[in-house]
């Protein structure tokens, strides 16, 4: 009788350890298709393609703060300029460089998917 209890009860054991697993390997792939998801909808690109008029508002409203401030900064001391400051305005300039250089590539990839969508639906239609 005990034998038969035993067994019944490693029967149950391995059930469970099973069903444990499924729900592990379940949980994992949740959690894989939500990161997935998160990453493909943060990820700049898609960002801009699916806003591109505030994409391209928010980079200009950055462009003037960050053009503000260095024109504020111009009327400073030649003693101030020449310190640790100038350090960081080139490592300034330089990312404002970056950016913008990568704004317009962004911009103009959009622009030529729309051009190239356009004149894919004139010759559809002519069609």
């Amino acid at each position: 009788m005990s034998e038969k209890k035993l067994s019944n009860l490693e029967k149950k054991k391995n059930e469970l350890e099973n069903e444990l697993a499924n729900i592990q390997s379940d949980l994992d792939k949740s959690i894989d298709e939500v990161r997935e998801g998160v990453s493909s909808n943060m990820d700049p690109k898609n960002i801009i393609r699916r806003y591109p008029l505030p994409a391209l508002g928010a980079s200009l409203v950055l462009g003037f703060f960050l053009g503000k401030g260095r024109k504020e900064s111009s009327g400073l001391s030649s003693y101030t300029r020449e310190g640790s400051s100038t350090s960081d305005s080139g490592i300034s300039r330089e990312i404002k460089k970056v950016l913008a250089r990568k704004g317009l590539s962004l911009l103009l990839d959009y622009l030529d998917e729309k051009i190239a969508e356009h004149k894919h639906k004139d010759t559809s239609d002519r069609n």
